[in-house]
């Protein structure tokens, strides 16, 4: 059985931007192929700091949507300026931890910057989750699971973040989209277990951890 972790090792910012000290959190979509085989539920998903996102937000069992895209959010990382980049060791922020694609995998994250950090999350979530064409995906899910619904349904949710986050007041810093299939290596080179991606835009910069295990 092959797993496959992806995580963030590195992150930091750079000196532009308004305000020099900042408090960021990362969130993460990702999308596999346990859900067209019979699964039932993707697993109960975790974040950095080992808290699971239901007691983050805890009306969202309640959401269909968690079947078919397992999201993750970080703790939120406090006064980060261009000389002091976040605190981390091994494998970082986790964003799809150890589990088998079965075939495809997709993840999309994103690195925030809010004074109020999570405690606003629940409201981004709730315009996430309201959305119309996502409600209407997700039924459609729920009487049959293909992976091209997946991947419109994770589509839909990376292309609705950047008018939610600007009404949810949140600065909206960096976003990066990894994919992969079985016969790719989930995204690697040929032979290659781990890569870091190293990735950049004007105001951060931060390695994309791949591990594949077979």
């Amino acid at each position: 059985m092959t797993k496959v972790v992806l995580s963030i090792p590195r992150l930091g910012v750079k000196a532009a931007g308004y305000e020099r000290n900042k408090e960021l959190y990362v969130l993460s979509f990702t999308s596999d192929a346990s859900g067209t085989n019979g699964a039932s539920k993707l697993p109960e998903v975790i974040a950095s700091h080992n808290e699971t996102l239901p007691n983050v937000v805890p009306d969202i069992q309640e959401q269909a949507l968690m079947k078919f895209v397992l999201m993750s959010v970080s703790n939120t990382f406090q006064h980060i300026r261009p000389d002091q980049p976040v605190s981390l060791s091994g494998s970082g922020i986790l964003l799809y931890p150890n589990l088998d694609p079965q075939g495809t995998l997709a993840n999309h994250f994103v690195v925030m910057e809010d004074d109020r950090g999570k405690r606003n999350l629940g409201n981004l979530l709730k315009r996430l989750f309201g959305n119309s064409e996502v409600k209407s995906i997700v039924a459609a899910l729920n009487k049959s699971v293909t992976q091209p619904l997946i991947a419109q349904l994770l589509n839909l949710l990376v292309s609705s973040l950047p008018d939610i986050l600007s009404k949810n007041k949140d600065d909206f810093l960096f976003a990066h989209s990894h994919s992969g299939f079985d016969f790719d290596n989930y995204g690697l080179p040929p032979g290659e277990e781990c890569e870091d991606f190293e990735l950049e835009n004007d105001f951060v910069f931060c390695s994309l951890r791949v591990r594949v295990q077979q």
